[in-house]
């Protein structure tokens, strides 16, 4: 049982762990290599920190659900066996969702910057390049091709 208890939480972290969102300024999609983006000289107004969480949990909650079933599985005979098994699948997916979430959650920063042209653009990214207000800066913006939006980075000049 304890093998298949180890077994179950591993898979379930690594289920987990790939859910992650990698929003550093400095990292890059694999689609965006090769292509050419809009850059905007611009100024950094006002800068904020924000928590960036992820808005799908159903990873977290089916794998946590699944684990806790086949943990709850392991228990008693019967009818008691299938309400260990119920009891250990709605235990389990609360939990998984409530992991999931925590790691999947990063501190970043909500930037409000100024272009040449007078116009206003805001922008959240991670938390790993901080630039301050008053600091000239690069708004780079990919084309939307093939994407529900373009992705946006700010860069320091």
């Amino acid at each position: 049982m304890k093998k298949t208890l180890l077994m179950v939480m591993g898979v379930v972290t690594l289920l987990m762990g790939g859910c992650v969102r990698n929003i550093s300024s400095s990292s890059y999609e694999a689609s965006t290599v090769g292509s050419t983006g809009i850059t905007y000289p611009c100024t950094v107004v006002s800068v904020r920190k924000v928590l960036v969480e992820e808005e799908n949990l159903s990873g977290g909650t089916l794998a946590g659900g699944a684990a806790g079933m086949a943990i709850g599985q392991t228990i008693g005979q019967g009818s008691g066996q299938v309400l260990a098994t119920v009891a250990g699948g709605l235990i389990g997916a609360a939990a998984g969702a409530a992991a999931q979430k925590s790691m999947s959650s990063q501190e970043g920063f909500e930037y409000t910057v100024k272009l040449e042209n007078g116009e206003m653009r805001t922008i959240v990214q991670g938390a790993d390049s901080p630039l301050v207000p008053g600091q000239a800066a690069y708004l780079i913006v990919y084309p939307t091709e093939g994407r529900a939006q373009a992705r946006s980075r700010l860069i320091a000049r």
